[in-house]
């Protein structure tokens, strides 16, 4: 006798004076008969008087049973046995089956076999999910319906406890079947593909404008000149036109009281000459630079994204960005922090404005700083190219005003800006793979390694 599925019953048949047992299905008694059929289908029909006995089917894994029924079905398959002495082996492995489900269905005055019960359950349960369920976290398709698999056999290992099972397992379902409808999950609510775009959209744009509002960026060098070049500088000029005013006064004497033209007019001329000099540099140092940098407006934001993505969101750089002139400069005339000047820099020039100009090959730039109310711009020119070997070759000039400075100067105060410029660039990470690719106009192009 093999095992029965679904409603069958066992019964205990008479055939020939010998008890046979028998599965059937779909069982009708009649007045006289009883009619079934057997699990392969064939129907029978047998009197009434042939049938000795009635015992409930094998349990299958899956079938849910309570304590009561498990030992009704134990009572009347031991009545068959002690009736019908040759069905004593079939009705063993009953006897068995059953024995093995009452196991798992402990008494509840059986407080130890509860305890026991429920800590295999417990292990049972931890073997199938690992891991509880996390409604943030993302799963695949494959863990889905590797958890989904592994909640079925244990529902079938604990039939009993089947409802619990299925109160585990129902998150774990419930996200199959959104990600099966074409659902996307955002934050552990799930939308409709176009809803979550905007979902994520809006709250990436919130995030980020909430973690710019806290980015700060380092405080740079505030001194445009130090206070040591600008009173050499300032003496120099001073003293130039004093010594003009010198030679002027002393030719004057010569000419009125001495009488000697030739050697007064001398005096004079070289003395209008250098006060001119000295007088010609200071109009060309406090000048604004010809023709001045146009201030243009620039919507793009590509250096607040590589912050957010890069620090934000933990990204990688792109092989190439391209930078727009305006861009960085209102980058720069928002984020741009100088450091307070020192209490003893009384006659350093201290710098208010950095701003630049990308033209086809180079750049200019210009640091604006302010002396006593007298605004200064420091321009410097940079020119760049490559040569066949790929070696790049700068040439950097510079000038206060219109005034140029010489070599010396234009190297020291180029290597400070660099400096501070450097500072500024540490805010982003992974900047020491970026190089410089080329320059155009409006726009600076650099490339990661």
């Amino acid at each position: 006798m093999g095992a029965s599925a679904g409603n069958a019953e066992i019964l205990i048949l008479d055939k020939n004076g010998e008890a046979v047992l028998v599965t059937a299905q779909e069982v009708r008694e009649e007045k006289r008969t009883i009619q079934f059929k057997e699990l392969d289908g064939t129907k029978r029909e047998v009197e009434l008087g042939k049938v000795l006995g009635k015992l409930p089917s094998t349990p299958l894994p899956e079938q849910e049973l309570s304590r009561e029924q498990a030992v009704s079905a134990i009572n009347k398959i031991l009545e068959a046995k002690a009736q019908h002495p040759n069905l004593e082996q079939p009705l063993h492995k009953e006897l068995e089956i059953w024995k093995e489900r009452l196991d798992k269905m402990p008494s509840p005055e059986d407080p130890e076999a509860l305890a026991k019960a429920e800590a295999a359950f417990a292990a049972a349960t931890e073997k199938a999910i690992p891991q509880a369920y996390d409604g943030k976290k993302s799963y695949t398709t494959e863990d889905l319906a590797k958890q989904v698999e592994a909640l079925a056999a244990l529902s079938k290992e604990f039939p009993e406890r089947a409802q619990e099972v299925e109160n585990i397992g129902a998150p774990w379902r419930l996200e199959m079947e959104n990600q099966q409808a074409g659902r996307k999950k955002f934050e552990g609510r799930w939308f409709e593909p176009e809803d979550w775009e905007k979902e994520k959209e809006t709250r990436n744009d919130v995030a980020k404008k909430a973690f710019l509002a806290k980015i700060q960026a380092p405080a740079v060098a505030p001194i445009l000149f130090s206070q040591g070049v600008f009173v050499a500088g300032l003496g120099l000029v001073l003293g130039g036109a004093l010594l003009g005013l010198s030679f002027l006064f002393h030719g004057v004497v010569e000419l009125l009281r001495h009488r000697a033209w030739w050697k007064g007019s001398a005096w004079a001329l070289a003395g209008m000459c250098l006060f001119s000099l000295m007088a010609r540099a200071t109009v060309l140092a406090i000048a604004v630079p010809e023709p001045p940098l146009v201030l243009k407006k620039d919507n793009r934001t590509t250096l607040e994204d590589l912050l957010w993505s890069q620090v934000g969101l933990k990204e990688g750089l792109p092989s190439e960005v391209k930078l727009s002139d305006a861009e960085i400069n209102d980058w720069w005339g928002r984020r741009l922090r100088f450091a307070v000047v020192g209490v003893t820099d009384i006659l350093a020039v201290s710098t208010e404005r950095w701003q630049l100009e990308f033209v086809e090959g180079g750049m200019t730039l210009d640091r604006t700083g302010r002396w006593l109310g007298q605004t200064l711009v420091l321009r410097h020119e940079l020119i760049f190219s490559r040569s066949e070997k790929g070696e790049n070759i700068y040439r950097v000039e510079a000038s206060l005003g219109k005034l140029p400075l010489p070599p010396a100067l234009v190297l020291r105060t180029w290597n400070q800006w660099v400096d501070s410029l450097l500072e500024q660039v540490a805010l982003f990470p992974g900047s020491k793979s970026v190089q410089l690719d080329r320059i155009e106009k409006g726009v600076v192009v650099f490339t990661t390694q």
